[in-house]
């Protein structure tokens, strides 16, 4: 960089002499500077004529590159600087939609409540993108519903919780008193399915044994699944975390199927070589949980 910065100089003021005084640096040190960088880009910059000096035609094809690298370092090492300072902390979350809605606000009031100065930034993206982009350094800390196994990340199992069997909230056991129904309702209703990444297959083999007859219908997003349940267009199973406060309302309810063995699902906190301030977020999420 000192190459870069002695060629641009140079180049402004055509001169070494007025070059090296204003870089606080002898001429011969500006010599040779140029004679390294001339050395690796294997073409002469300037043109000598006595005393003075012009940019040759590679020389100003060079000056706009030049300037962009010595620019992009600059940026970088004020950044750097402010960072190692103290001055400039974030924090870089990719989570799963399940867990944005319904774990995640708590972890973050709580953590920004102790730490006001990071600034926290959240990606939300599916569980299948989550280890990737902890491993390329696009975010530093990742929430997934999808453990990993790799060499390269660490994945931590925080949390554990139980599936469960939502069904609309249509009046009528309001009505009669009497208990849902559940296998009459997977006979009777669309099932909606695969909205989680890790259990759909073997627990829709189980229902298909149960109610053969069964229909169903793909839908990706867990909110879009309490939807379609909201307004009786289906039922599914779901983490019981997404659907807690539905059925604290009584927007729909929870059925029962013993004769199922319901699944229980995981949330993964996966990190590699993280900051210091994700070294805290992951410390804060680990006490809450």
């Amino acid at each position: 960089m000192h190459w870069i910065e002695s060629f641009l100089t140079a180049a402004h003021y055509e001169n070494f002499r007025k070059a090296a005084s204003s870089l606080y640096v002898s001429q011969p040190t500006i010599t040779v500077h140029i004679h390294q960088l001339e050395k690796l880009i294997g073409a002469e910059l300037f043109e000598r004529t006595g005393r003075r000096i012009v940019l040759t035609h590679y020389g100003r094809e060079f000056v706009p590159h030049a300037r962009a690298m010595l620019t992009t370092y600059q940026a970088g090492m004020s950044h750097m600087d402010k960072k190692v300072q103290g001055f400039l902390k974030e924090v870089r979350v990719a989570v799963s939609p399940l867990i944005a809605t319904s774990y995640l606000p708590h972890w973050i009031k709580v953590f920004t409540k102790a730490h006001p100065n990071t600034e926290v930034k959240i990606e939300v993206m599916e569980s299948k993108l989550i280890g990737p982009a902890v491993n390329e350094g696009e975010v530093d800390i990742g929430l997934s519903r999808m453990p990993i196994i790799s060499n390269q990340l660490s994945c931590k199992q925080i949390h554990s919780e139980k599936v469960v069997f939502v069904v609309p909230h249509d009046g009528r056991d309001v009505e009669s008193g009497l208990p849902i129904d559940a296998e009459e309702i997977l006979s009777e209703q669309v099932l909606l399915t695969h909205n989680h990444p890790m259990y759909w297959e073997e627990l829709l083999r189980s229902c298909k044994r149960l109610v053969p007859t069964i229909r169903e219908m793909k839908v990706s997003q867990v909110h879009v699944t309490k939807r379609f349940i909201e307004e009786g267009l289906g039922c599914s199973f779901l983490p019981l975390s997404s659907v807690r406060r539905e059925l604290a309302e009584g927007r729909m309810l929870e059925g029962e199927l013993p004769s199922l063995e319901l699944p229980v699902v995981s949330t993964y906190l996966l990190t590699k070589s993280p900051s210091p301030e994700a070294m805290t977020l992951e410390e804060t999420i680990l006490y809450l949980t």
